[in-house]
């Protein structure tokens, strides 16, 4: 599994007066149980001036982690500490979009941000606009595909899909040379970390408007595959 695939867990908490030598052994135990789970890859105390303590837990997946959280033995411990232990708490799951990792000779990174990947249909939207086809495929990896309803009406040998630049290039300038007044109107881009969905309206002089939602799956910073759904 990936860097993307962690899970990490920021836990800030209190302990009540008198009560941290019982913590202690009891956290020993704990972390002593935690080990035996597949996926624990770290675990970091640290304990401030002021006597808030801080733990940085890191898990290889969510699965794991998810594993863990319901471990029966772990639950137990989870109600003694709101019983017994804590005067306040925080617990934070952290999921990864960005990291840069050195071992004193090579970096690495990725980047799986959101707002990077919103970012690429933001472009998508502006080269179409202007027509900048050059623009639009450097968005794509080479092989990406492109699927829709308008490809398998008017090319159905294609199934509605085209692969490679060459193909999208080749159906992309015959619709700005048949529809010079087609326009794309915005209504909304979300992201996740692999995926972007907008909704645009397409509009063209002499036909109605039609609601479009596209999706496009991003690999490397790439697009890996576009496909068109109509309203």
């Amino acid at each position: 599994m990936s860097d993307r695939d962690r899970r990490v867990i920021v836990f800030r908490s209190r302990l009540r007066p008198d009560i941290s030598a019982r913590y202690d052994e009891h956290a020993g135990e704990v972390f002593a149980r935690a080990e035996k789970m597949p996926g624990l890859l770290s675990a970091k105390d640290f304990t401030a001036d002021d006597g808030e303590r801080l733990a940085l837990i890191e898990w290889r997946s969510a699965a794991e982690l998810f594993a863990w959280r319901n471990e029966p033995f772990h639950a137990a411990a989870q109600a003694k500490g709101r019983e017994t232990y804590y005067s306040e708490y925080s617990i934070d799951i952290c999921e990864p979009v960005r990291g840069a990792r050195f071992d004193g000779t090579t970096r690495s990174g990725f980047d799986a941000d959101p707002a990077q990947l919103r970012s690429i249909a933001e472009k998508w939207l502006a080269c179409f606009e202007r027509r900048d086809l050059d623009g639009l495929l450097a968005l794509y990896a080479d092989d990406a595909t492109h699927t829709s309803p308008k490809i398998r009406v008017r090319h159905p040998e294609t199934g509605g899909l085209l692969r490679g630049k060459a193909a999208m290039r080749t159906w992309w300038a015959d619709s700005f040379e048949r529809l010079p007044s087609m326009q794309y109107v915005p209504v909304a881009i979300t992201a996740d970390r692999d995926r972007v969905y907008y909704e645009y309206i397409r509009k063209v002089d002499g036909e109605p408007d039609m609601p479009v939602c596209e999706v496009l799956d991003v690999r490397d910073g790439l697009i890996i595959a576009s496909r068109v759904f109509h309203g």
